[in-house]
């Protein structure tokens, strides 16, 4: 008996812990000064990002965020698992070529959740949409420091 209780235990907390998560990042959206700035509008920015998470997360809810940036959140769901998808616009100052600095954008994408694996694998998607369309109105250009 003493066994029984001891691996339902065991089971509990194993399940417990597998529903625990923290916010992770995909490789390459890191913070720097080193990300690539978009010199485009507001309007623009939040159009490529309404855009992006229609094709990535059409069939999921979308929901606007605010702070600290404008973006949108997706949560995908399987079973008893969920993970949420963040993009979001960040204003930035880059340096064009002629070496003037001007206004810009630059997108970060971020996720949590339970499914880290897929959760993952969308954000890079994520990335690559907003990275093509933003390149396609503009060419990214270093951020000025």
């Amino acid at each position: 008996m003493r066994a029984v209780v001891a691996t339902a235990l065991a089971v509990g907390v194993l399940a417990i812990s597998g529903c625990a998560s923290a916010p992770a990042r995909t490789p390459g959206t890191y913070v720097s000064q080193s990300e690539p700035v978009y010199l485009i509008s507001e309007a623009q920015a939040d159009r490529i990002l309404v855009d992006a998470m229609n094709i990535e997360f059409g069939s999921d809810p979308i929901v606007r965020v605010e702070h600290p940036n404008k973006g949108y959140q997706a949560t995908i769901k399987f079973l008893f698992d969920s993970h949420q998808i963040v993009a979001t616009m960040v204003p930035s100052r880059g340096r064009s070529g002629d070496g003037s600095v001007q206004d810009g954008y630059y997108f970060n994408v971020t996720h949590s959740g339970t499914m880290p694996l897929s959760g993952m694998s969308r954000s890079k998607r994520m990335r690559e949409h907003l990275s093509q369309a933003a390149t396609a109105l503009s060419p990214s250009v270093p951020a000025a420091r």
